[in-house]
């Protein structure tokens, strides 16, 4: 999933070592992340007392640029010689490179309007930042979500079954993969994909802050927070500006919205079940119930998340058959949470061949 991800990023033309290193920097970066919490407290003496953490972190980044820097200015030689990348869509990249900022920092006259107007190109720094943050945010929960998804069909053959029968009768049997178009007409792999969302949330937990909205005669007042405001949730009083941290798997295990909200089960999903027509986020300002949040309210990478789950599910499913291994290595669902919520004991499962013909996707 990272090499596809990367692919987006920068383009097709990766070497596969290179692909292999920014993934394994990447990882180093998300253990490096859960160690600097402490430099939220007191940066300056936290700064010296953890230094070690501080130049770790620095060494990954000067990593990251050794690696990234090269792949950006290829893509800009590109562009700047009109040069075609085979009729492929442009890369992420490319509209970075292309995009213009506020100079917030602009020297001149002309009061603060006329500095916001000023535009700038992004640094190589920031192109770097963005990039990193597009390859890891698109990669790491949905590598985890996958992992779940495909640990709870090893462990339920009846689902897998299931799915897999409507798999077959959608594709063509010498087709060589699923395609997005026919993924996205399968309700009962959305079906799949909606529950393994719902039980394992990848992201343990969001934070919010405490706002209020005010109607006048004219106009809604948004988070316009003045003395003495608060709200009262479940018998408490927040003040404005109050944040507010909650476990995303409460939703999901929330038995007036549920039932059995333990069990994996995909049905609930389809007609007539409880989670028929849930959401994923909510819209901005509305007041409808949220049963679920697996990627936060309005995370803008979702709609690519849930498109790359249900390709990988859909084309492994139809690829392979799928058990539960033995002994040691049987699915074990207890969660891991750190900066993402991860298997305890990343799955192990007996994978059996189903299509003897030659294999287009390349896998092994």
């Amino acid at each position: 999933m990272f090499g596809l991800m990367s692919t987006m990023c920068f383009g097709s033309c990766i070497d596969a070592s290179l692909v292999k290193a920014m993934a394994d920097a990447q990882d180093d970066l998300v253990q490096c992340f859960l160690g600097l919490r402490v430099f939220a407290t007191l940066p300056a003496i936290t700064g010296l007392i953890f230094r070690h953490r501080w130049r770790k972190l620095v060494e990954l980044r000067q990593q990251q640029e050794e690696m990234y820097l090269p792949l950006i200015d290829a893509r800009r030689r590109d562009r700047r010689a009109n040069r075609s990348h085979d009729g492929e869509p442009p890369a992420y990249v490319d509209t970075l490179v292309d995009l213009r900022v506020p100079d917030e920092h602009a020297i001149g006259g002309g009061g603060s309007d006329r500095r916001m107007k000023r535009r700038r190109k992004l640094t190589d720094g920031e192109l770097v930042g963005l990039c990193s943050e597009f390859v890891g945010a698109g990669t790491e929960p949905a590598a985890a979500a996958l992992q779940w998804i495909m640990a709870n069909l090893a462990k339920r053959p009846g689902v897998q079954r299931a799915l897999r029968e409507e798999i077959d009768a959608a594709v063509d049997a010498d087709a060589g993969e699923v395609g997005d178009e026919v993924v996205a007409r399968l309700q009962y792999l959305n079906a799949v994909i909606m529950e393994g969302l719902r039980l394992h949330p990848t992201v343990p937990m969001v934070f919010r802050q405490v706002r209020l909205e005010r109607e006048t005669a004219d106009v809604l007042i948004i988070n316009k927070v003045m003395a003495g405001d608060h709200v009262v949730v479940d018998g408490r009083r927040l003040p404005a500006g109050t944040a507010v941290l909650f476990p995303l798997d409460i939703l999901a295990q929330d038995k007036t919205a549920w039932a059995d909200p333990l069990e994996f089960r995909p049905e609930r999903f389809m007609t007539g079940g409880e989670g028929e027509g849930v959401s994923l986020v909510a819209a901005a300002g509305s007041a409808g119930e949220m049963r679920m949040m697996p990627f936060g309210r309005m995370c803008p990478g979702m709609g690519v998340a849930v498109l790359h789950l249900g390709y990988f599910v859909a084309n492994l499913v139809r690829e392979f058959e799928w058990t539960e291994a033995d002994g040691d290595h049987a699915v074990d669902l207890r969660p891991h949470v750190g900066f993402f919520t991860v298997m305890q004991r990343p799955l192990r499962a007996r994978l059996v061949r189903r299509r003897r013909q030659a294999n287009p996707l390349g896998w092994d």
